[in-house]
């Protein structure tokens, strides 16, 4: 498994642990459960979901690399409900020391939040961009 990918599934086990979504190995979801993907899967089944994917990692030397990765969340409701989504998200992983506690992962902040509009089933959106420190 690459450092990307054990870094997206210890945050979904995060997300999980903190009820900011449920997260399965198996990645099989019965409806109207909000599913974590890990593969940069977006459903058109769940109406209530978050996708961790990978932006590029950028490496310093032979040791040090800044890992990035997005959170994208959609659910039902209004422009509230993403906004909340992403606090709470952030109360667990910004500026968090250790977290999660791999790849060396020093320091985790978040650089970037983007808020889309409800699609036409209602469905509201937020991408939230963090960068982790860490040991490549």
């Amino acid at each position: 498994m690459t450092p990307e990918k054990q870094l997206r599934v210890a945050l979904a086990r995060i997300l999980d642990d903190n009820a900011l979504g449920v997260y399965r190995e198996t990645g099989v979801y019965p409806t109207g459960e909000a599913a974590i993907f890990t593969t940069g899967y977006i459903s058109t089944e769940h109406d209530d979901q978050t996708t961790l994917t990978s932006p590029p990692t950028t490496r310093d030397g032979r040791a040090d690399a800044l890992y990035r990765v997005q959170f994208f969340t959609r659910r039902k409701g209004n422009a509230d409900t993403v906004e909340t989504w992403a606090h709470d998200l952030s109360q667990v992983l910004d500026h968090k020391e250790y977290s999660p506690n791999i790849l060396g992962i020093s320091w985790a902040e978040e650089y970037s939040r983007l808020y889309v509009d409800a699609d036409t089933q209602g469905r509201v959106s937020v991408a939230v961009n963090y960068s982790f420190r860490g040991r490549a």
